[in-house]
């Protein structure tokens, strides 16, 4: 996706196109992180605080059901 274009309004905000919005999956309220890179306007959705701690949370759990299920196999073999 090249040629799109945008104007820095007069109190110094910049519209995203929404095709560009749509095209990123981003809502309404998503937290942007903007970076200067290159001599390049740089924004990048910013992944809550939340998220590695979820990820670890659910990753304990599953770590959790394949040992359960591992020992219900042993168990299922020795008897």
């Amino acid at each position: 996706m090249s040629g799109i274009s945008s104007k820095v309004g007069p109190n110094g905000q910049l519209v995203i196109p929404e095709e560009i919005i749509n095209s990123l999956d981003w809502m309404p309220g998503a937290d942007v992180s903007l970076s200067i890179e290159d001599n390049r306007l740089v924004a990048r959705k910013s992944i809550p605080k939340s998220v590695p701690f979820f990820y670890a949370l659910a990753m304990k759990s599953l770590e959790e059901m394949r040992r359960r299920k591992h020992e219900t196999q042993e168990r299922a073999l020795n008897s």
